[in-house]
């Protein structure tokens, strides 16, 4: 029964030892995170010559006129899908045949 006693405190410290590591791992895991956001923001206000608010700003607007461009795109595809698929509905109605080609056998 000592042996049992002796991995379960072994196993214990383990244990203890893990999620120290992991709590001082997540706690650097999310300062890496904050400077990388950081450099993201620091490329960003490069890139649009603006900072704060205005960066904001005009990163919504971006986002504003993509989802108008992918949204005519869109209407555009619909109406194109809708003529397909009103050329196969009427495909065989018109026929006065069982089959589509009346002349294969």
């Amino acid at each position: 029964m000592t042996d049992i006693a002796k991995k379960i405190t072994k196993l214990d410290e383990k244990i203890g030892k893990l999620k120290e590591r992991i709590k001082s791992d997540t706690a650097e895991c999310e300062k890496l995170s904050e400077q990388k956001a950081l450099l993201i923001y620091q490329s960003l206000c490069k890139q649009y010559s603006c900072e704060g608010q205005a960066l904001a700003d005009m990163i919504a607007r971006e986002h504003e006129q993509a989802a108008t461009s992918s949204a005519d795109e869109k209407s555009v595809s619909d109406n194109s899908s809708a003529v397909i698929a009103d050329e196969e509905e009427m495909l065989g109605q018109t026929s006065f045949f069982e089959k589509k080609n009346p002349y294969s056998d």
